[in-house]
């Protein structure tokens, strides 16, 4: 049997929300492996395809062959401090002491500079890592006191969570597997995912109407969000103007009210989004924020 062409990617944290967006068109354009510690999501359906792997436990002699196979990694893995609330968004640290959240994200951290390591030893390209916009997420702050407009991913990063802390930390990281001093460049792209789900405007209601405004601007569709990680994946030239192979873009729709820059993943990678939450929720904005007025 003839070798398939399409290019060979390995998926980590395959059972996972993000990944499960992914997947349509990973398993159309891709070759694909897909790893994770179970087989089944969140709502316990059967991930087809799915290799038991454990990028914490298991030996190096056990992963190495899923990197060596590997032209690219798409890493979507990511274990919740403790081991406790399974079923929340990612980055949710109440009830957790301090030292948990640290411990918790730190093994995040720990996953991400292995997969870095063992995709650079064992020849693999690129290294495309699902992360955050709280890696900067304090900026929010002077957003809603109407004192910052947009942030982009050349800003300092501020995360104000020990999750957003262990994604920020991904980056350098990467910067350093990047640039070559470790002896070979392994491309290396982060993307800060804001707000990848359909938004309820009912969960809004009695909420200040900014929160609502905040969710619209970092809102992604799953198709812009397919699009952001193939081209990610695709792209055969990453480098930058001082030749590093290394970026990170925020993953978020073309909103009309979005605070997070794209700039960079429009000029890199060819990024052309194809939705805007002003228009996927007309009707909520209107009711919403509109009240008492006529939706023109």
């Amino acid at each position: 049997m003839a070798e398939s062409s399409k290019p060979k990617v390995l998926l980590t944290g395959a059972t996972g929300y993000i990944a499960g967006q992914l997947l349509p068109a990973f398993r159309e354009r891709y070759d694909l492996r897909l790893i994770d510690v179970r087989e089944e999501d969140g709502s316990g359906t059967l991930v087809e395809g799915v290799e038991i792997a454990d990028l914490h436990a298991d030996s190096d002699a056990d992963l190495e062959p899923l990197f060596e196979w590997a032209e690219a990694v798409v890493h979507c893995g990511h274990t919740r401090p403790g081991g406790a609330n399974l079923g929340s968004t990612p980055g949710s640290e109440s009830g957790l002491d301090i030292q948990t959240l640290y411990e918790g994200e730190r093994r995040n951290l720990d996953m991400m500079q292995r997969v870095y390591r063992l995709a650079m030893e064992r020849g693999v390209r690129r290294v495309v890592a699902a992360s955050t916009n709280q890696a900067a997420k304090w900026y929010e702050q002077p957003y809603y006191a109407g004192l910052k407009d947009r942030v982009s991913p050349e800003d300092y990063p501020r995360p104000d969570s020990f999750y957003g802390w262990a994604k920020a930390a991904w980056e350098p990281l990467g910067f350093l597997y990047a640039c070559g001093s470790l002896g070979s460049k392994l491309e290396v792209v982060q993307i800060r995912i804001v707000v990848p789900r359909q938004i309820d405007a009912e969960d809004f209601v009695d909420e200040p109407p900014e929160r609502y405004v905040r969710e619209l601007a970092g809102y992604i569709s799953e198709r812009d969000m397919r699009q952001l990680f193939c081209k990610s994946v695709e792209t055969p030239d990453i480098e930058d103007e001082h030749g590093v192979p290394f970026h990170i873009f925020y993953g978020v729709s073309d909103n009309a009210r979005k605070f997070w820059s794209i700039t960079n993943a429009r000029r890199v990678i060819g990024y052309q989004p194809e939705d805007d939450s002003e228009v996927v929720f007309a009707h909520d904005i209107a009711r919403l924020l509109h009240r008492g007025k006529e939706a023109r």
